[in-house]
């Protein structure tokens, strides 16, 4: 399985200007529509280990923040796991090739 070259865009969060990237990448929203729950962290399952933290802010409930893969190379299906303050990771799955948003509710997730 090809590594992919993890990359978070968050312009909205942090007013930063987005460089183009290819039309064609795994590209996602991530909304925490949890009641009371801050997400800390999200990280993708490949090649036998977690990877690094794409996230490097809180997102608050009602927040949402861009994601970018940087690449649409790979599994489709790739594992994910969400760290919330105070609390244990989750782990989850989904298709990313059909993903284009992740809801993170105060139990389990859902996406479209």
């Amino acid at each position: 399985m090809r590594r992919f070259a993890f990359l978070a865009v968050f312009a909205a969060l942090a007013g930063a200007s987005v460089s183009a990237q290819a039309a064609d990448t795994y590209k996602f929203n991530l909304h925490n529509k949890s009641s009371e729950y801050v997400i800390n962290g999200f990280r993708t399952f490949e090649g036998g280990a977690w990877s690094k933290n794409w996230i490097n802010f809180k997102l608050k409930p009602g927040e949402s923040a861009e994601m970018d893969w940087g690449s649409d190379e790979g599994n489709c299906v790739v594992p994910f796991k969400v760290d919330w303050v105070g609390y244990e990771s989750e782990k989850f799955s989904v298709d990313w090739c059909k993903v284009k948003n992740i809801y993170m509710k105060d139990q389990g997730f859902s996406f479209d």
